[in-house]
């Protein structure tokens, strides 16, 4: 009778070690996921010239201006893309950006508050910006501040071709 006594006890001991362990590993899947869900990238020209780049599970991505730091995704004022897309953020003054974007982003905005425009909604006056533009390559004018982000990759340059971090 001892020895089944000891077996069962065995066991249960057992049994807690591996429910113990398998807590552990799920809680570290959980914050990996979490952590991987959270991570974002923040792009400046200058103290009041930044965007948020918030690549997110799904293939979602949100484009806010300024530095965005909630953990839930940003109420108005943001583009909403592709983790693969890009879009070119032009800075027209200290709270609004022009922004030149793939076809299957959106723009999410607030009503009397747009801080963001995009590029294509005026073409005729937005093309002045440029000193070249064939259609798929371009040069901004010397006084245009802009960010090109490249959101696969994790990159963007200024307008001097810096790679900015």
């Amino acid at each position: 009778m001892e020895k089944s006594n000891k077996s069962v006890a065995n066991r249960a001991k057992m049994v807690k070690v591996l429910l113990k362990t398998t807590g552990v590993i799920l809680f570290l899947m959980v914050a990996l996921l979490v952590w991987f869900d959270q991570s974002r990238s923040f792009y400046c020209l200058s103290e009041n010239k930044c965007v948020t780049v918030w690549k997110r599970l799904g293939n979602k991505c949100y484009i806010v201006p300024g530095k965005y730091y909630g953990i839930f995704k940003p109420s108005d004022n943001y583009i909403k893309t592709t983790n693969t897309g890009y879009v070119d953020v032009i800075f027209l003054n200290d709270i609004s950006l022009l922004v030149d974007i793939e076809d299957n982003a959106k723009i999410i905005r607030h009503p009397g508050k747009n801080l963001i425009e995009l590029y294509s909604n005026n073409k005729a006056v937005n093309d002045s910006l440029y000193t070249y533009f064939d259609g798929k390559y371009h040069k901004y004018k010397n006084e245009v501040e802009y960010i090109s982000i490249d959101i696969k990759e994790n990159y963007a340059i200024n307008k001097a071709g810096r790679k900015l971090r």
